[in-house]
């Protein structure tokens, strides 16, 4: 986004809504898919020698659970708040600084919310069959290869 200085007057804030498409900034990753543009929407307020963007930016994702390898549809909200000092230059470019934003925000691995008890679901199974057998007096098969082993040491 190119905010124009010469548009603002000092302490008045303007309204601002822009619409970036996600390929052209670079943002989708291997585990994140834009569905919807991003879109912007805030204020923009000048001071004599300064430039304030309050603002939030919105779409829709699709992710990947890195532990089920899930694809999660949600939408994406990123608050943008940043103090800009004015130079000479008339037109401010914040462009880099949406996407660093949209960027940071991300985690390293993303888990959908739910997939902590999808992945204690195998560890609890195995216990419900280690149960299930000592129920019906299954000897351990771990026990039996102990059993093995004395018979072997007494030979």
């Amino acid at each position: 986004m190119k905010i124009h200085l010469n548009d603002f007057k000092d302490g008045e804030p303007k309204k601002v809504h822009e619409e970036y498409d996600p390929k052209a900034l670079e943002l989708e990753l291997v585990d994140l898919k834009f569905m919807v543009p991003l879109t912007l929407n805030g204020e923009v307020v000048r001071d004599q020698d300064a430039v304030s963007v309050k603002a939030q930016l919105r779409s829709r994702v699709r992710r990947i659970c890195g532990r089920t390898l899930r694809e999660v549809e949600e939408d994406l909200i990123v608050d943008f708040d940043r103090y800009y000092m004015v130079e000479e230059d008339p037109v401010l470019d914040i462009t880099d600084d949406i996407r660093e934003a949209v960027l940071l925000e991300q985690p390293m691995v993303y888990y959908s919310p739910g997939s902590e008890e999808e992945d204690e679901q195998p560890e609890k199974k195995r216990l419900d069959k280690r149960k299930s057998r000592a129920e019906k007096g299954e000897e351990n098969p771990f026990s039996k290869l102990k059993k093995i082993r004395d018979r072997l040491k007494e030979d």
